[in-house]
């Protein structure tokens, strides 16, 4: 029998998280963890389901998520971006995740922001608005203005926030080694490494500095681009629980998407588009989430990016690669793409690859002989990404299926602002730039040095 250990495990919340499992009809899973016969079992496990539904193992798992709070809404909300690791229809399910938290009152605020900044409200403020602009699981929105009148949202962190994670990722990894060892036919789903990206990823974003450094990154990254931009941050007035940037004033993408009547939709699709994969294929940092509520239309149609909480990082070589498999599958090298995919070390080289053949080509076929507008790279890839791990056990890197989906997500924006949009007219020059910096002479010279380090150690 597994036994947890006392000291780390808060049993009150692990207490509540089986009975709300039993609740929404899992009980079959808790009776196969055996906590039963544990000798706190007795308290978990004395209920019966309480609630008669009519709703799938997904859509019951996510109502269980939002009874149990922001870091199971958090969770979730990873789970709906990762369908190589959760399977497409639990994927799905997630997007429908409702973050209703209630927002902490602004005495709270006020004692947070005073502490994090070492000054009274109305020293650092010229005013700052009580009632907040948004409410969500790890923090909140407020609008102030600075002394010197420069419109800012303030972002204060929830109390007791990182307390509530740090006691859930406890049990989290605890039930999910436990799933692991007692329930093969999950094993699948490989819940220990979503447990371990998650709180990679959690910890991120509970970290207001490091948002704020990404945010600069980001800016440094298009200083030259006049068509695309993020907040300015205004590090005096920021900490790891406060962040402090620049007010936006604009249109939300989602509004611009329902209403394009006042804006230039085809140069908002170019921007969408090239800006992402500028930071795909030249910048390695890119945006995880772009999904229309994180950007914003300002005057001139300048595209404004927001929310830098989560972003991701793949090296030049990542870079070079992806930039091939993007252009492999757009040209339809079936040989080509399998090769590459040996070569990222996806597959290995003893895979059938007459059957690996035939199942690309069955993708692919979808859209061959379809208009460029009709070709969307990002569900290509996500598409690619399902059955290299389902039936070839391929090692898909995380950041491959990161990248399918928010390349959906771009394509989906700039088809919609524009139905003649082709992506292959963004990237193509990109690939093009970032292959031929292989054969720069620095670059030449690294590569002749990385050997030789190689052959030393031979």
């Amino acid at each position: 029998m597994i036994t947890f250990p006392r000291k780390k495990i808060d049993y009150q919340r692990l207490k509540e998280i089986v009975q709300l499992l039993v609740k929404y009809e899992f009980d079959n899973v808790v009776g196969e963890l055996e906590l039963k016969g544990s000798r706190w079992g007795d308290l978990l496990y004395k209920y019966d389901s309480t609630v008669d539904l009519d709703a799938t193992a997904p859509e019951r798992l996510r109502m269980v998520f939002e009874e149990l709070g922001p870091t199971f809404i958090k969770l979730g909300q990873m789970m709906s971006t990762r369908p190589d690791l959760v399977g497409p229809q639990m994927a799905q399910e997630f997007t429908r995740l409702q973050d209703d938290t209630l927002p902490f009152d602004f005495d709270t605020v006020k004692i947070i922001v005073e502490g994090e900044l070492g000054q009274p409200l109305n020293e650092l403020f010229q005013s700052f608005e009580e009632k907040q602009l948004a409410a969500a699981s790890i923090g909140q929105v407020h609008r102030a203005v600075l002394k010197d009148g420069t419109l800012v949202a303030v972002k204060v962190q929830r109390p007791g926030i990182q307390d509530t994670v740090e006691k859930d990722l406890i049990i989290m990894h605890h039930l999910a080694d436990l799933i692991n060892q007692k329930i093969p036919s999950l094993r699948v789903f490989n819940i220990p490494q979503v447990v371990d990206e998650f709180e990679k990823s959690i910890r991120k974003e509970m970290d207001y500095g490091l948002e704020a450094r990404n945010t600069q990154n980001f800016q440094a990254n298009f200083a030259p681009d006049e068509g695309v931009r993020a907040p300015a941050v205004f590090l005096d007035y920021s900490t790891s629980l406060v962040l402090t940037m620049e007010f936006i004033q604009g249109t939300k993408m989602s509004q611009v998407m329902e209403n394009p009547d006042d804006f230039d939709t085809e140069l908002l699709a170019e921007r969408v588009a090239k800006s992402y994969f500028q930071q795909l294929l030249l910048d390695g940092f890119f945006h995880a989430d772009p999904h229309p509520g994180n950007l914003y239309v300002l005057e001139d149609n300048v595209v404004c990016y927001l929310d830098f909480g989560m972003m991701g990082h793949i090296d030049h070589d990542f870079m070079q690669n992806l930039g091939e498999l993007f252009v492999q599958v757009i040209d339809y090298k079936v040989d080509a793409i399998i090769n590459q995919l040996i070569y990222m070390e996806i597959i290995t080289d003893s895979v059938d690859r007459n059957v690996l053949k035939r199942d690309i080509m069955d993708i692919l076929d979808r859209y061959y002989g379809a208009s460029l507008s009709d070709i969307h790279l990002g569900h290509i890839l996500s598409e690619l990404a399902l059955p290299l791990i389902t039936k070839y056990q391929a090692r898909v890197p995380p950041e491959f299926t990161l990248i399918a989906r928010a390349v959906t997500l771009i394509e989906e924006v700039a088809y919609s602002l524009d139905s003649q949009f082709d992506a292959t007219a963004q990237f193509k020059p990109m690939v093009k730039k970032l292959l031929l910096q292989k054969f720069t002479p620095k670059n030449m010279a690294d590569l002749l040095m990385d050997n030789l380090f190689e052959m030393e150690h031979l």
